[in-house]
C-alpha cells in the first residue's frame, strides 16, 4: 500500500543462505523466530502432506529452526543486511548473544503470572529516545498496540545497542491493563549493530492491522535506514545534529 517492493520469504530460502544477494531488509512478524531452545517455528509437520500440495507452494514448506535458519539470518545481518523483528520475534536478539533479558519477571526470575500482570490488545504510550534516525519524524511519545508483548531489559552502556523507547508511568491509553506498573522503565524499542548490519527490536505490535498510523515511521525508517547499511556511532551522532 505504501510503495515498497517486497517478496515473501519462507524457511527453505532462508536456510539456503546468501540472503544479502537478494534482500536488503528482512521483516519477521510476531512469532516468526523461535525462542532459544525451541524446536522451530513453521510447518515442519506438513512435510508428509507435500505430495498433496500444489507444486507452486511446496517451496514454502519448512520451519524456522535454531540449527539452520537462525545462523543464516544472523550471517545476513553481519554481512550488511538488516532485520526488523516484531513482538516475540525480538528473541533473535538472544540468538545473537545480545545482553537483553525479559523485564517482566519477578524477584525469583520467573515471569509474572496472569493474576499479577495481563494486558491483552490495549494501546500503550511509549516515551521515545531520539538517539537514532529510526525515530526521524516522530514526536516525544507514540501510542502502540500491545498484546501480551515482550518487554526488554537492556543494560546501560551495552556496546552496539541503543534504546529507542521505554514505558513511562501509567502507559495505558486505551483498553485495560492489569499490573501496568510493572512496565515502567521497560524497553519497548531498541536497535543493535551486528557486524556490518542492523537488528531492530520492536516489541509492540507495530504492524498489527489496528496499529495507529503514527507508528508507521518506525517501520518505514527502519526499512530505509537498515537498507542503507550500518554506520559508525560517530556518524550517527552527526546525523542527529543535522
Amino acid at each position: 500500500d505504501f510503495g515498497f517492493d517486497f517478496s515473501l520469504v519462507f524457511p527453505p530460502e532462508l536456510d539456503a543462505g546468501n540472503l544479502t544477494a537478494k534482500y536488503d531488509v528482512l521483516i519477521f512478524p510476531d512469532g516468526a523466530i523461535p525462542q532459544p531452545g525451541a524446536r522451530g517455528v513453521g510447518g515442519s509437520n506438513l512435510e508428509a502432506l507435500r505430495p498433496r500440495i500444489p507444486a507452486e507452494y511446496r517451496g514454502r514448506l519448512g520451519a524456522v529452526t535454531t540449527e539452520r535458519t537462525i545462523p543464516a539470518i544472523l550471517d545476513f545481518i553481519r554481512s550488511g543486511g538488516a532485520a526488523i523483528t516484531i513482538g516475540r520475534s525480538t528473541s533473535l536478539a538472544l540468538h545473537a548473544g545480545l545482553p537483553v533479558t525479559s523485564y517482566l519477571v519477578g524477584p525469583d526470575g520467573q515471569e509474572y503470572p496472569e493474576e499479577e500482570y495481563f494486558i491483552p490488545g490495549s494501546l500503550l504510550e511509549v516515551d521515545l529516545e531520539h538517539v537514532s534516525p529510526t525515530l526521524h519524524g516522530m514526536g516525544e511519545t507514540a501510542i502502540m498496540m500491545y498484546d501480551q508483548s515482550p518487554v526488554l531489559r537492556v543494560p546501560t552502556g551495552a556496546p552496539g545497542l541503543k534504546v529507542l523507547g521505554r514505558y513511562g508511568s501509567s502507559p495505558l491509553r486505551s483498553g485495560w491493563a492489569w499490573g501496568q506498573e510493572k512496565l515502567v522503565g521497560g524497553v519497548a524499542l531498541a536497535e543493535a549493530t551486528l557486524g556490518r548490519g542492523r537488528l531492530f527490536l520492536f516489541t509492540p505490535e507495530v504492524t498489527f492491522r489496528g496499529q495507529p498510523h503514527g507508528t508507521f515511521p518506525l517501520l518505514f525508517n527502519a526499512l530505509y535506514y537498515g537498507a542503507a547499511g550500518a554506520t559508525p556511532a560517530s556518524e550517527d551522532r552527526q546525523m542527529q545534529r543535522r
